[in-house]
């Protein structure tokens, strides 16, 4: 058992060839087929555990499907017909077969697929399972342009299963491109001079709550599970933000409200781009998930939010006047979160302001450098205005 345990992660590459899968797993079936002949006596359940002829087929079937071999897909699920697997298998077997069905060119083929969702029984399948289901009923009723069938579906999911990421993610996805489908709509009527003063405002409106439900949806599935699939949408997120117009709306609202619940290590990858938006209108947003880091992770915010802090505060300095409300909005914000990271930890503070007074007195140039600089650089813009 341990032997074809360890069979499960010793795989051809993704983009190998189905010829070198098949290769493997015909092997492999072989070896399954000698110990179900030599144990043919034993329990069958028991004879089940001792092979994993199931895996092999349905790990088979993903490989074909992923290779758009969707006949080599379910001729590999064709033959477990016979074979005795466990709730899990047979449930991973049944979402392959679904997802066969999931041709974009063939509208019948996707209708099949429907079809075999709503025959299901789910009585035998636990909560994430049976969201699953939800969720691929969900893909393939937007596929069909059932839209509003489909966001009941993803509604249905989670309510069955509300810690299922995936579910959350389809279901963002699917209201993001009602945004856009919205947003598209909208530019062809300007474009062709039929939309007014007022339902440009009701569209653009309708854009903005369509995104700030993806946006929900996004943070949920990254609160359900940290993994990197959740998270790789953080930074449309952001990007979202900017639909919110020239003031702060449903969408600033949104990130503030649940970004702040996340985990902060999710957010560090993007500590530049929340610094940025301190310059912005979601300033407001970026700064409450910039304050859990300060508490969490200082020293990984420090070095970026003091620089961040001395070019902002320099820029409006040297100006000379009153800037726009935002720029001095990020000022203030700046300065509030240094504060609060010297406040919450002196003695960090202490240490990194040390650190970063000996970086710059030991790379410092000497004086015979400075000078040497100051007159190539003389030199060359002598030269450049005799050519």
């Amino acid at each position: 058992f341990v032997v074809h345990s360890a069979w499960r992660y010793r795989l051809p590459n993704e983009f190998e060839n189905i010829s070198v899968w098949d290769d493997l797993f015909l092997w492999r079936s072989h070896m399954f087929t000698a110990i179900t002949s030599n144990f043919h006596w034993s329990d069958p359940n028991a004879l089940a555990s001792l092979h994993d002829r199931p895996w092999t087929a349905i790990r088979m079937s993903k490989t074909a499907r992923k290779q758009g071999m969707r006949e080599v897909a379910l001729l590999s699920l064709g033959k477990l017909t016979d074979c005795a697997m466990d709730v899990s298998d047979a449930f991973s077997k049944l979402r392959e077969q679904i997802l066969v069905y999931n041709n974009p060119e063939s509208e019948l083929e996707r209708t099949g697929g429907l079809n075999l969702v709503n025959t299901t029984n789910l009585s035998f399948f636990n909560a994430s399972q049976k969201s699953e289901l939800f969720r691929l009923k969900a893909v393939f009723l937007a596929s069909l342009s059932a839209r509003s069938k489909a966001n009941q579906a993803y509604c249905h999911s989670v309510q069955i299963c509300p810690s299922y990421a995936r579910s959350w993610i389809s279901w963002g996805g699917l209201c993001s491109s009602l945004g856009d489908i919205t947003e598209k709509q909208r530019e062809h009527q300007a474009s062709t001079g039929t939309e007014s003063t007022m339902s440009a405002t009701a569209a653009a409106k309708k854009v903005a709550q369509y995104l700030a439900q993806a946006l929900g949806c996004y943070i949920e599935a990254v609160r359900c599970d940290s993994n990197e699939w959740s998270r790789m949408h953080l930074p449309k997120c952001l990007w979202m933000l900017i639909k919110d117009g020239s003031s702060p709306g449903v969408l600033c609202q949104t990130l503030e409200t649940r970004g702040a619940s996340l985990p902060s290590w999710v957010w560090l990858p993007w500590i530049p781009q929340l610094l940025t938006s301190l310059c912005r209108i979601e300033g407001r947003a970026a700064k409450t998930i910039l304050t859990g880091l300060v508490k969490s992770y200082p020293q990984a915010l420090y070095f970026a939010l003091r620089a961040f802090y001395l070019e902002r505060r320099d820029v409006d300095r040297s100006r000379g006047a009153p800037s726009s409300s935002s720029h001095q909005g990020s000022v203030t914000h700046a300065e509030e979160l240094m504060s609060s990271l010297r406040r919450a930890h002196p003695t960090l503070w202490t240490s990194l302001e040390a650190i970063l007074e000996e970086l710059i007195v030991r790379f410092r140039p000497s004086y015979e450098e400075e000078l040497l600089a100051t007159i190539m650089a003389l030199l060359d813009r002598a030269e450049t205005q005799i050519n």
